[in-house]
């Protein structure tokens, strides 16, 4: 356990609410989640749910929505459900064209999307997901500012002498474009500014648990994932601004760099699946699952004190 615990065992208190919340949705494109006659079809193995779905998008929740499919598939053994990756723009893409039930993503679907795209999809919101820095495990720094960070990405601050640090090159691996975690992070911590064309990271990568290998492997480096991927040989987490990436501190809204993790469906779905997409959305928030949950390192909606809209404006909830 490493000293950014996520204090996992406040988790299973909160889920009732967390469900609650989760049910009205927040802001975002199109309507929000629904209520569905499915409900009742919950992975409890009364259920009489038939069929497959797909699931698309963000990697960083991707282990979570995966060990979800297992326990309901087994719940409801005439189920399938189909788990993929490709970012959050590739989920989003795809919910949008119909061709997935359901689309992943760190961000607001207007994020990515033409307006026109948005219409008739629904934003389901499963629970909070905190991001931030690590770097190689060699690295001797421990903290950065949140103006440091944006130097590093940026590609203005290029030794690590100039943070405090042994000289070297800081080596940036970045996320691809399309990623929602970069979306994320970018949001946050660039501000709208955008690296010159000049700036080449050492690589991009197009998966959350990639960035860690790469981290790992490479001398200097530094990139950022999801607080669930942030232990690990080889890598270490930074605070930003003396502030530790933990769940106590997005929910108070010390700690900054976080999203909501949405599971996009359609109003318009096909009667024959749209029964087992929502029952496994409410699945995902039931007491069942809750421990799971905050096992991968994920946070409930339900003690939030701030909510993020669309635009990156962080305000009291």
């Amino acid at each position: 356990m490493s000293k950014f615990d996520l204090s996992r065992r406040q988790f299973v208190s909160v889920m009732g609410a967390a469900a609650a919340v989760a049910g009205l949705g927040l802001a975002g494109c199109g309507s929000t989640g629904n209520d569905s006659s499915a409900s009742d079809n919950g992975g409890d193995g009364s259920s009489t749910l038939m069929g497959s779905i797909s699931c698309s998008g963000a990697t960083s929740f991707q282990p979570l929505v995966e060990a979800a499919a297992d326990a309901f598939m087994e719940a409801n053994p005439e189920t399938s459900i189909a788990i993929s990756a490709g970012g959050s723009g590739q989920g989003l893409s795809q919910i949008a064209d119909g061709s997935v039930q359901i689309g992943r993503s760190d961000v607001y679907a207007e994020e990515k999307l033409e307006a026109s795209q948005c219409e008739g999809l629904v934003d389901n919101q499963v629970c909070i997901v905190g991001m931030g820095p690590i770097v190689n495990a060699g690295v001797d720094v421990d903290d950065l500012t949140l103006d440091q960070l944006k130097g590093i990405f940026l590609g203005e601050i290029t030794d690590w002498s100039e943070v405090g640090g042994t000289a070297g090159t800081i080596q940036v691996i970045q996320r691809e474009a399309g990623s929602g975690t970069r979306a994320t992070f970018e949001a946050a911590v660039l501000g709208g500014e955008t690296a010159p064309d000049s700036f080449r990271p050492v690589a991009e990568v197009d998966s959350s648990g990639t960035v860690v290998e790469q981290v790992a492997a490479t001398d200097g480096s530094i990139s950022y994932v999801a607080f669930n991927y942030m232990e690990g040989d080889g890598i270490k987490a930074l605070t930003v601004d003396g502030v530790e990436p933990t769940q106590a501190n997005v929910e108070s809204g010390d700690f900054t760099i976080w999203a909501y993790e949405h599971m996009y469906t359609r109003e318009d779905e096909s009667e024959d699946t749209a029964p087992l997409t929502q029952a496994f959305i409410e699945f995902m928030l039931s007491d069942d699952f809750a421990a799971t949950v905050v096992e991968q390192g994920f946070i409930p909606m339900g003690d939030m004190q701030v909510k993020k809209d669309a635009d990156g404006n962080i305000t009291a909830a």
